[in-house]
């Protein structure tokens, strides 16, 4: 398989596949997109001890630079635990970075820049005593800083000028929770305004039958209120990630409108874990004025308007897996589709292809005999065998105009693996 791996940029997800960032909050500062996220380490757990702010302009969504470390938990002053989500705020010149720690402990940093790095760290209080949570999110609206954190069951209260001390008379618990018969609650909040509305953005767990909660929180739900202290009304999933890995387990993101735009930026697994999270955008179909907001799906499009079939270059660009299959990282930049037995396989969202012979090059490992069917839509175009003493090969198959999902899928003797791909390339095929 090639040395490295050519990454199209604007596709889903949108950062370099090295890059774990999820628990993405979207936040437009000036000209430019940040995003603030936890930070995984490909094959650990859930997080590290630093945030990474990462950004794009508001004109070109693919174009992300990483700003490097913003924070870490070496700047903090009472622990040095892993940081779990943050949110960030711009107010009065300065812009405020809350954050939380696995030991339940919350806090806020600052800096005159929106890319850090983040100082001063000081703890969340209220009523003179340190908050214990998780998952800060922040919304500043007339005047008011409204401040929500907690998992199962969220609270609210809104913070002092200070931007550390929460308002005693203010606080509010069960805004929202995963009680038999309510939201689905499981955590991630993000409190955010669709037009007069005030929209919680929050992974979920709600099931349709009751006691409606206990599913897994692969759902990003939202639920609208005309105050900010609700009564919030659960109107339904912005997003789902089950199926972007075998063992998807939490999803954690929000909305934003950006050029006129709106978006949900969201986060998926990988290598077949609940960890190696990649940060993730789909474009949203959304009706301010009525607090609506259409569910979308996992797409491999991200912020790319139209996907060609040169645009098709990695499996980790895959919208879904099937039957076993995931992607992973190896040493040497190579991001692997593997798990790959017989019926296995990664799909990707509708590209647009002509009229015409297609050259697909695929850059492989053979373990056994393996054959590869491409479909484009439920029409099968190729099925062939893939030489086990080679590492690349190349096929030719007919398609027609139109859009249609690219599925790939390998077949071969059973329970066994027959094979990773690494790499892939489609052009038009053009004979002299």
């Amino acid at each position: 398989m090639p040395d490295t791996v050519l990454q199209t940029p604007g596709l889903n997800p949108f950062l370099p596949f090295s890059t774990y960032i999820p628990d993405g909050e979207p936040k437009v500062f000036g000209d430019r997109v940040y995003l603030y996220g936890s930070y995984d380490i490909f094959g650990g757990g859930y997080c590290s001890r630093e945030y990474h702010v990462v950004s794009a302009p508001v004109s070109d969504l693919t174009r992300w630079t990483d700003h490097g470390v913003g924070f870490s938990s070496d700047d903090v002053p009472w622990s040095n635990e892993l940081l779990y989500a943050p949110d960030a705020l711009y107010r009065n010149g300065t812009y405020y970075l809350f954050f939380c720690m696995s030991d339940g402990s919350e806090g806020v940093a600052e800096s005159a820049s929106p890319a850090g790095p983040f100082t001063n760290a000081r703890r969340i209080t209220l009523a003179g005593e340190p908050i214990s949570g998780i998952d800060p999110s922040v919304l500043e609206d007339h005047g008011h800083v409204y401040y929500t954190w907690g998992q199962f069951r969220l609270h609210m209260a809104e913070l002092n000028d200070d931007m550390c001390t929460l308002k005693p008379e203010t606080l509010r618990d069960a805004v929202i929770t995963n009680a038999d018969g309510c939201e689905g609650f499981h955590e991630g909040s993000s409190l955010r305004k669709l037009g007069a509305h005030y929209c919680l953005i929050y992974a979920s767990e709600y099931t349709d039958a009751y006691p409606n909660h206990g599913g897994r929180p692969t759902k990003l739900d939202y639920a609208i209120s005309a105050a900010p202290y609700g009564p919030y009304e659960r109107r339904g999933t912005v997003i789902d990630n089950e199926g972007c890995d075998p063992a998807s387990w939490n999803n954690h993101g929000s909305v934003i409108e950006i050029g006129g735009r709106w978006y949900v930026f969201y986060h998926a697994s990988s290598n077949n874990t609940a960890y190696s999270r990649r940060a993730r955008a789909e474009r949203l179909a959304v009706d301010a004025a009525k607090g609506m907001i259409s569910q979308a799906k996992p797409t491999t499009n991200g912020f790319v308007e139209t996907l060609l079939p040169r645009h098709i270059t990695s499996p980790v660009n895959a919208c879904s897996f099937f039957g076993g299959a995931y992607v992973t990282e190896q040493p040497g930049g190579a991001f692997p589709a593997v798990g790959l037995a017989d019926g296995a396989g990664f799909e990707f969202s509708p590209v647009r292809f002509e009229d015409g012979v297609y050259k697909l090059t695929v850059y492989y490992r053979a373990f056994a005999a393996a054959r590869l069917r491409v479909s484009l839509g439920d029409r099968p175009v190729l099925e062939e065998a893939m030489p086990g003493s080679g590492k690349m090969a190349s096929f030719l198959f007919q398609a027609r105009a139109g859009f249609f999902p690219l599925r790939f899928e390998v077949c071969g003797p059973k329970n066994v693996d027959l094979c990773e791909i690494g790499a892939l390339r489609i052009e038009k095929n053009n004979p002299l």
